[in-house]
């Protein structure tokens, strides 16, 4: 296999994951909506009664559990959304490792230090919190 076919094999797979990754966070957050209307606010149907500051959504992985045990719509949509903000991520990791695989080893350390910046981006956004 040439190095031009290898890359084209990369770009595939790594798009393969992207548009996996956006079409099951798209799936779990649609169900969300659907849970939300249907289960957990059927008399709520204005755009600001929705959105108003009153409703809160799970602000930890513990509650984001039980809101999805529970049935909670909201719980599903911020899965959804988390799996969304994921994706780029799993995207890097997994690019880490082909370019480990096709012993590209510039390209390894680069995308590397990409996952090391997102990694920082959000213990820094934990630590400020």
């Amino acid at each position: 296999m040439n190095r031009q076919d290898s890359s084209n094999n990369i770009e595939r797979i790594v798009s393969l994951v992207l548009q996996v990754g956006v079409a099951i966070s798209s799936v779990i957050i649609l169900a969300g909506i659907l849970l939300f209307f249907a289960h957990d606010n059927p008399n709520q149907s204005s755009y600001h009664q929705v959105t108003g500051v009153a409703y809160s959504f799970p602000h930890s992985l513990t509650a984001l559990k039980t809101s999805i045990q529970t049935g909670e719509g909201v719980g599903f949509i911020e899965l959804g959304v988390l799996l969304l903000i994921l994706t780029p991520i799993l995207r890097v990791a997994i690019s880490i490792l082909l370019f480990k695989h096709q012993k590209d080893t510039p390209m390894t350390f680069v995308t590397l230090f990409v996952l090391l910046v997102l990694a920082s981006s959000f213990i820094l956004g934990i630590a400020v919190k």
